[in-house]
This record gives C-alpha cells, sequence and structure tokens, in this order.
C-alpha cells in the first residue's frame, strides 16, 4: 500500500492519540501506523535524485516514516557530500545555516511524499575514538540548548516527529542532561509535535523521564542480536511492561531493531527472517503503534560496498542502492498492508490468549499475542510456525480468520478454533476478526 502523498494536507499533522497509545493526525484523529525506514546518512550524502529516487521507492512500498541524522561530524559521517559541517571549531553553538539548507531540502522532499520526517537532533553514542564526534555526547546541555533550539525553529514548519538524542546510554547523569535540554526546547510549546529519545540497545532510560512532560513516545533499540537475553529483553522486558504502568503513559516504539545485511562480530548476516521476527515482536509486545527497519549499506548511504565509518565490526554493506532492495524492504510492503487492513490500533497484548507458549526456554520459538478489548480483533505471530491453543471465550466478537503470510501478503481463511496451525515451520500471522 503506497504511501499518500496528500495525508497531512487531508489529515493534519501527527500527533499523539488521547489515550497516548499511538500517534493519528490532529485535523481528523486518523490513526497514523508509524513504518520508519532508516537512512541516518541519507539526508546529508544523498544527491537530490538519489534521494528522490529512495523515497519513491519508500513510499511505493508503504512506509510512513524516514528517520535520519542532522548533522555532521558524527559517529557515521565527518561531514556532509558538500564537506560542510553542522558547526565550527567543535562548538554547536557556532552553527553553519548553509549546512541547514541541505537538510531542509531533504525534509521537504521527505513530506512531498506523504513521509513524515523524524531527524535526530544530537548523536549521543558513546563507544570507541569515534565518541568524540557525537556532539549529543561531548557538549553539556548550556551548548546543546541553542544548537537544539536552532534546528526545531528551522524545521518546525515541517511534519516531523522529532528525535532529541541518538544512541545514547542515558543513565542518571545523563538523564539530568537531556532532561533539561527537553524542557527547555519543547517544554513551552504549542504545537505537541512529538518527541522521542532513541537509547542504546537494550536500554529502557525512561524511568528516568517517566514525569516529564516534554518526552512523547517511548523510543527504543533492541540492537542487532538474536541472542536469548536480548530476544528475552524484548519480548518481556521493559518494552513489553513499562507501557502497563508509569506516570505518563506513551507510545512504545522500536526505533533500531535488527537491520538487514548486518553480521556483527563476523557473523552471518541477519537477513530478512530475522528482521521480520524482531518486527512483528515489537509491534505486539505493547500498544501497537509502529515500528523501524533498517538495511546495512543504506543507513550510511554507501556508494560502493564497504564498511561503514566506525562500525567495521559489522561487516561491509552494499552500496544504498543495492540494499534498498534488500527482501527485508519488501517484507515491510506487507506490514504495511496487513496494518492498514485492520483496526491496529485497538491492539493490546494479550498473552493469556495463548494457553501455553510452545517453548518456555527458545525465544526464538516466541508466540506474541495481541487483541482488542473487545475480542472483535485478535492478531497472532508464531515467528517457527508449529501450533497453539487459543483461549476462545477471549475472542467474543471474532467470526473470521485468516493466515497471512509475511513474506507476500497472501491471506489464507481459516476457522477462528482453539487450536490453530500454521500452514507450514516458517513464521506466520494469524488474524482474527470481526
Amino acid at each position: 500500500m503506497a504511501a499518500d502523498p496528500d495525508r497531512f494536507n487531508r489529515h493534519g499533522p501527527v500527533r499523539v492519540s488521547a489515550d497516548r497509545t499511538h500517534l493519528i493526525h490532529a485535523g481528523d484523529g486518523t490513526p497514523f501506523f508509524f513504518l520508519s525506514d532508516t537512512a541516518w546518512n541519507g539526508a546529508l550524502l544523498s544527491t537530490e535524485a538519489d534521494w528522490a529516487r529512495y523515497l519513491d521507492d519508500r513510499a511505493a512500498k508503504g512506509f510512513t516514516a524516514i528517520q535520519f541524522v542532522t548533522h555532521a561530524p558524527w559517529t557515521g559521517a565527518l561531514t556532509n557530500r558538500e564537506g560542510e559541517t553542522a558547526f565550527a571549531g567543535g562548538d554547536p553553538r557556532a552553527i553553519n545555516p548553509i549546512f541547514f539548507d541541505r537538510i531542509d531540502r531533504r525534509i521537504e522532499m521527505i513530506n512531498d511524499r506523504g513521509l513524515l520526517a523524524v531527524p535526530v537532533l544530537a548523536w549521543a553514542a558513546d563507544f570507541g575514538p569515534s565518541g568524540k564526534l557525537n556532539v549529543g555526547l561531548t557538549s553539556p546541555a548550556r551548548e546543546l540548548i541553542p544548537f537544539v533550539h536552532y534546528q526545531v525553529a528551522r524545521f518546525a514548519h515541517r511534519r516531523v516527529m522529532w528525535v532529541l538524542a541518538g544512541d545514547g546510554a542515558y543513565g542518571y547523569w545523563q538523564a539530568r542532561k537531556w532532561n533539561r535540554v527537553g524542557r527547555e526546547v519543547f517544554g513551552a510549546r504549542n504545537d505537541h509535535t512529538p518527541v522521542a529519545m532513541h537509547p542504546v540497545g537494550t536500554t529502557w532510560p525512561h524511568a528516568s523521564m517517566d514525569a516529564q512532560a516534554w518526552l512523547d513516545v517511548n523510543g527504543y533499540q533492541s540492537s542487532h542480536s538474536e541472542d536469548a537475553k536480548t530476544l528475552r529483553w524484548l519480548q518481556r522486558g521493559p518494552p513489553a511492561t513499562a507501557w502497563r504502568g508509569g506516570a505518563r503513559p506513551r507510545p512504545t516504539i522500536n526505533l533500531e531493531p535488527v537491520y538487514e545485511g548486518i553480521a556483527p562480530g563476523g557473523r552471518e548476516p541477519f537477513g530478512a527472517d530475522a528482521v521480520r521476527r524482531a518486527v512483528y515482536w515489537s509491534l505486539l509486545n505493547a500498544p501497537t503503534a509502529g515500528v523501524s527497519y533498517g538495511a546495512h549499506g543504506l543507513w550510511g548511504w554507501h556508494d560502493r560496498p564497504m564498511a561503514a565509518l566506525n562500525h567495521a565490526n559489522m561487516g561491509i554493506g552494499p552500496a544504498w542502492d543495492v540494499a534498498m532492495a534488500f527482501p527485508g524492504a519488501e517484507d515491510m510492503a506487507c506490514v504495511a498492508q496487513l496494518f492498514a487492513s485492520i483496526r491496529w490500533w485497538t491492539l493490546r497484548p494479550d498473552q493469556e490468549l495463548i494457553a501455553a507458549q510452545p517453548s518456555v526456554d527458545d525465544p526464538m520459538r516466541w508466540v506474541a499475542a495481541s487483541r482488542s478489548e473487545t475480542g472483535d480483533l485478535a492478531v497472532v505471530y508464531l515467528a517457527a510456525g508449529g501450533e497453539v491453543t487459543i483461549r476462545r471465550e477471549r475472542l467474543n466478537g471474532a467470526r473470521q480468520a485468516f493466515w497471512f503470510d509475511p513474506r507476500t501478503g497472501e491471506r489464507f481463511a481459516c476457522e477462528v478454533g482453539e487450536r490453530i496451525v500454521a500452514p507450514d515451520g516458517r513464521d506466520w500471522v494469524w488474524v482474527a476478526t470481526d
């Protein structure tokens, strides 16, 4: 399902829903399904023609948002394509407006295709010698506030969701810093444009930001791993539990799951199967709001096969246009198709819907289940096929069901029975509706 180029004119800008579980359009309340592609370096390094080609591809596949970094230097790029940096002499207060002319145009092109722009305003990663490149790590709040203020003022007329900081470990002291920046920049706003944080992998800093009114979305990163500990964190850890409590409910969105093609530590590159597992688990572990996708080679906007700057341990990524055509991106088109056809915003995780997990000890066989409060909609994801028993009494409003093939988008009608058996041993989505 292609993105709607007139989306924002017809429905209005994106905001957080009244029940604070997902995003909507402010004009008429239409739910906004956040399906984002990760092009961290895209706005910095692309030609205008290549950026247009990329955005047209993502819009055609049904993506609704594009994530990118607004500044250089950062861990992934030292300058933009023209050799410009965002500020002079390492001081983020010495802003270079010419640098941001490019970013402004790239955001305009995103919005022209009905896509939400998701800029990261200050990268904050702290790993290896590249940490010194990241303004979000090295600069104190007093220097970051005018830098972030400048970007927000410059891009506020666009259709955006702000990501204040990227890939940081926002422990107690870092959380204090970012809370100060967030309050100063977003505390007195009138437009209510959503604001998120993007933390380092498998961390949940939101407890330190729980009552902060400036923060609207609990973004997280499940990271680039399928080890048992990481998967359990995604399936049963903070992303799956924190939404039930806290002082200020927020939409929960995985802003960086496993990237397709990435090969951490010399292992086999992650393929489309791993991407699908992370995406569906992320969509069903909390009230459904959305998820992100990433492809190695595209996020770094490579012009040839190469290791990304400061990411040699992640393997060689192809050129961006090769990575753009990875199979997992086609699978995201199926994600868009499925969720556009159901009332996804009514879904809440419900493990009670399943009589028993197929395997308590093997997270690769974890079955995710979500349903509407009225029981007229349910989505169950079987990561490794097989069968599972459903507590039918929790689906009183559901009268029909189908199997959804997450690789092709095909649907196969089936009964709303207590025992559901996947068509084969691959991953499948079972949907029951009214």
